[in-house]
């Protein structure tokens, strides 16, 4: 009886080691917090996504999941319920310092992973509401933003700085842009599909009206820059952007976070170098954005902490980090 006891504890002990063995072999099923389908961002992410899952396959698996954007992303990662997420480096830095909302609530486990686009970020308005200028906003129906997301929180925090005060519709991505093109709303603010080519959703509402896309003169610019240094903004020439007269506009940088225990370093280190040699994948889709160097740009732009796999691969490929770039737990 007793040699079956020590024949069965065994047998268990082999099977729990194999069991073991087999699950550290399969790669890690990972979630991956996007935006509204409608967006040229979440194609950015599928494609992202493709990319990981080819090139870097023995270590995980994303499935993208679409939701309301880098605002959205954040809550979730908190609560587990994804392990990366797409958003705006302008609201990863804040709720990272513990700024505007994130006040009482910092992130400072928010760690960067990738940039896939330096995008302009467009207060578009339909060309027969009037509006010439961003002071006509004021008192008028306007979405600055899908609902919960990074762009409505930003849009909303830059209004404000300069005393511009719309009656903003607040809606999903795909209800704002119904609502411009039934002219229920003058307008949206959208990022850009990349640097220079405008969002897919505004090239559909320009199929039934004409828009315009209002400039940010310098007296707003100045005072953006003296309450959030971290802003950037990009200046079109007339016809840069085809059809489109010359314009500057607030920069919007987008990338993706995890937090620094929600994915490995081995994990984020083969993760970053697969979007880095996977760009294909994403000028497969956006053609423009072939030439976009994603190493380079990312150490360009990024204004907090990259995960330490991240930081290793980018070392690896002689790029110099910033001291604010690198992790705490580096520097130990």
């Amino acid at each position: 009886m007793k040699k079956q006891s020590v024949f069965v504890v065994l047998s268990l002990l082999v099977f729990i080691c194999w069991a073991s063995a087999v699950s550290a072999q399969q790669p890690a099923k990972l979630l991956m917090g996007t935006t509204g389908t409608a967006s040229s961002h979440y194609v950015y992410s599928v494609a992202i996504a493709k990319a990981v899952n080819e090139l870097a396959s023995k270590y995980m698996d994303i499935t993208v999941v679409s939701t309301g954007g880098a605002v959205d992303n954040l809550e979730r990662l908190n609560r587990g319920q994804v392990k990366l997420g797409i958003g705006t480096f302008a609201t990863f830095y804040q709720a990272y310092h513990g700024l505007g909302k994130y006040k009482k609530s910092p992130r400072p486990k928010l760690r960067l992973l990738w940039v896939h686009s330096v995008n302009a970020m467009n207060y578009i308005v339909r060309k027969d509401s009037g509006i010439k200028a961003l002071k006509d906003l004021n008192g008028r129906k306007f979405n600055g933003g899908m609902r919960g997301s990074a762009t409505e929180q930003l849009v909303g925090q830059l209004l404000e700085t300069v005393g511009i005060k719309p009656d903003f519709y607040r809606a999903s991505l795909s209800d704002a842009v119904a609502a411009v093109k039934d002219n229920r709303i003058t307008g949206y603010v959208k990022a850009s599909g990349g640097a220079r080519d405008l969002d897919a959703t505004t090239k559909e509402i320009m199929a039934l009206t004409k828009i315009r896309i209002l400039d940010w003169p310098e007296e707003y610019v100045k005072k953006i820059k003296e309450k959030f240094p971290f802003i950037l903004f990009i200046s079109f020439k007339e016809n840069q952007i085809p059809g489109i007269p010359a314009y500057t506009t607030p920069v919007q940088v987008i990338g993706g976070m995890c937090y620094a225990d929600s994915m490995t370093e081995e994990q984020t280190y083969h993760f970053t170098k697969a979007v880095q040699e996977g760009w294909k994948y994403v000028a497969a889709a956006f053609p423009r954005e072939k030439d976009f160097n994603m190493a380079e740009n990312f150490v360009k732009y990024a204004n907090f902490p990259f995960h330490a796999g991240t930081a290793r691969y980018l070392k690896e490929l002689g790029l110099k980090l910033k001291p604010e770039q690198i992790a705490p737990e580096m520097k130990k």
